[in-house]
């Protein structure tokens, strides 16, 4: 479930912000006005890629708290023109991003486009690339761990496959539909489930943004953290966002049925498979009520 639903107790705001500052987003604060004069926000350096790049010494808090430059239209023209010389960078299993930004293992030259402080930062041991290939699945749209910024997990445990369940998903929180916001959603639902929670890695094997993209978790091979019972059996498709009273739009939703395919395809996933709710072997709401009604109609579902 999502972490981050706040509301204002009796206590006064000190929650609110007691909570963001836990998870480590933006906390508002009148002592970041260098920070705030440059255009920029103050937030924790090591959970967040800026793509425009970090400025020290300008916001009040510890040293990981730095401000974030914002990225304008010319900014994002610039970065979109950087993207098409990652190509070495991504195959290394790292991300291209200005060196002001965090890197949990090293920077590495002459992997990535655009200038010269943007290098790649490749994890370091401990990394975790499912290395799955999904050249053969036609028409699908996905971005692998290091392209939304996964953090490495702390133990990775492999499931035979195929695998002959699939259970439907939703994170609750807010939805996404393009790439940075998907990418921070992930982002912080993975920081929540091995931080909060205490997990290995993110919970899901795959999540779905109304973007119309796949966004890769532990992949068709590792054992999730999704539904009890059946981690070690089953994958788990997540749909980013609560859709307790609305559908996710039909982009997500043929996203959605393109990676199980998918999984069919490259033998990860029978193909008599059975489909199924969270809802249906838990006492959870989730996927939510309208995407588990919806989901009903679809071929494979079995309760």
């Amino acid at each position: 479930p999502w972490p981050h639903s706040v509301r204002r107790v009796r206590t006064g705001n000190m929650l609110p912000l007691l909570v963001l500052t836990v998870l480590g987003l933006a906390v508002p604060s009148y002592g970041d006005t260098e920070c705030q004069a440059l255009g920029g926000t103050c937030t924790d350096y090591r959970y967040t890629t800026c793509k425009a790049g970090y400025v020290t010494n300008k916001c009040n808090g510890d040293a990981n708290r730095r401000c974030c430059l914002t990225c304008d239209a010319t900014c994002q023209a610039l970065e979109d023109s950087y993207v098409s010389g990652d190509g070495s960078c991504e195959a290394a299993g790292g991300t291209c991003k200005v060196t002001s930004n965090y890197c949990s293992g090293s920077y590495v030259t002459g992997k990535c486009g655009g200038p010269a402080d943007r290098k790649c930062c490749v994890p370091s041991s401990g990394v975790y690339a499912t290395g799955q290939t999904y050249s053969q699945c036609p028409g699908l749209k996905i971005y692998l761990r290091a392209e939304w910024g996964a953090r490495p997990p702390k133990a990775v445990n492999t499931m035979a496959t195929p695998i002959s369940q699939v259970f439907i998903h939703h994170t609750t929180g807010p939805s996404c539909f393009d790439l940075d916001r998907c990418s921070t959603l992930c982002q912080s639902h993975q920081r929540y489930h091995m931080d909060n929670r205490g997990w290995t890695d993110i919970g899901y094997n795959f999540l779905v943004g109304e973007d119309g993209s796949v966004y890769e978790g532990r992949g068709f091979d590792a054992q999730g953290g999704h539904t009890s019972g059946y981690n070690n059996v089953a994958i788990a498709v997540s749909f980013v966002g609560d859709f307790s009273d609305n559908l996710p739009n039909q982009a997500a939703l043929d996203a959605a049925k393109a990676i199980i395919e998918c999984g069919v395809t490259l033998g990860k996933v029978t193909s008599g498979y059975r489909l199924r709710g969270h809802r249906d072997v838990g006492s959870t709401a989730c996927p939510g009520q309208a995407l588990y009604d919806h989901i009903k109609t679809w071929s494979h579902y079995s309760r």
